[in-house]
């Protein structure tokens, strides 16, 4: 018996990364298929370890691809037509991936593995923009009801290292967009509140891992999150702070195929197994905080913030003391500019 080093596709594909909630948690996939048809094969074990494992990575990877604050270091809105802001961001959860080599078999039913966990940076690079649509309406310092559009853009490269290749299906870049509707613009003695919905996704990509004898593949694997946030800030000086809360949805969709050699009697054999549709679904709630240095036109913000602990998924295998969908510590940094 043969095993797919899966601890080997799981971290490089979460490095390449850097490259209305529903009820409850839920990871779902088609049926799960082995070929050829031999007495005995089965796809039980193979497909139970791909639903696990996809049902680990999913949640950090929308964790990062959401970040905390829509606009880092903005609390309120830009304050009317034609204002804008663009911002280069990078995100990164603190996360686990698997770290140990398990047997992938064929026969009999799914078997209890421990995958391990490794301490690894989930990193997501964006380009963010607000544009001010409406300023609002006045009201004794401030203004409220202002509204900007909120745009942003998700780049992920096409890479081939060694038995590792990563390529997105078609372009390189996946586009977001979003709405901040304001309840205070900020002033020199009002601080800046406003309440804003992102949706954000990655370039839909096929990855996959190829050794001497076994080969996992994942196809069309596409990512998407809404992230509903509440934020407050405030500017003194040179010096800024902001502060916020908010609500995540994770999408998360692929399909597995692999390859697993594996003796059936006294026959070596080569299986091939699928498992189409797979698909996994978490809301999560999140807290975060912005220290931002502005110098004139530009504005150096950095962000730490806290993922909670989603709804349970119930997984066969284990990741050491690490559970599915648990809660991710965050932090970002942006360089942003006005004009």
């Amino acid at each position: 018996m043969k095993a797919v080093r899966s601890s080997i596709v799981a971290a490089a594909a979460v490095a390449c990364l850097a490259g209305v909630a529903p009820v409850g948690a839920q990871t779902t996939s088609g049926s799960c298929t082995v070929s050829p048809a031999v007495a005995g094969a089965s796809g039980a074990d193979m497909c139970q370890k791909g639903r696990d494992v996809f049902s680990l990575l999913v949640p950090q990877i929308g964790v990062a691809l959401s970040g905390g604050n829509t606009i880092l270091g903005e609390g309120g809105t830009l304050g009317g037509w034609g204002k804008r802001i663009v911002q280069l961001r990078l995100s990164a959860v603190d996360g686990r991936v698997p770290a140990n080599e398990v047997p992938i078999r064929v026969t009999g039913a799914a078997a209890a593995s421990d995958f391990g966990a490794s301490r690894v940076p989930v990193p997501m690079p964006s380009l963010d923009a607000a544009v001010g649509l409406f300023k609002g309406i006045p009201f004794g310092l401030t203004n409220v009801g202002g509204v900007d559009v909120l745009l942003g853009a998700t780049y992920l490269p096409t890479i081939e290292e060694a038995d590792f290749e990563l390529t997105p299906t078609g372009a390189n870049w996946a586009f977001s967009y979003g709405v901040r509707v304001g309840a205070l613009q900020e002033s020199s003695l009002v601080p800046g509140v406003s309440l804003s919905f992102m949706r954000r996704k990655l370039p839909t990509m096929n990855f996959g891992y190829g050794s001497t004898n076994d080969t996992l593949r994942v196809e069309n694997f596409a990512l998407t999150s809404n992230a509903l946030r509440l934020t407050a800030s405030k500017r003194f000086l040179i010096f800024g702070v902001a502060a916020g809360v908010g609500r995540d949805q994770i999408e998360g969709a692929s399909s597995l195929r692999a390859t697993v050699n594996e003796q059936i009697l006294t026959t070596n054999q080569r299986f091939s197994g699928s498992l189409p549709n797979l698909r996994t679904t978490v809301s999560r709630n999140t807290a975060f905080v912005n220290g931002s240095l502005n110098l004139v036109i530009m504005r150096l913000v950095g962000e730490y913030g806290w993922s909670s602990k989603g709804e349970s998924l119930n997984t066969l295998n284990t990741f050491g003391t690490h559970q599915v969908n648990e809660g991710y510590r965050y932090a970002s940094v942006g360089l942003t500019v006005r004009f």
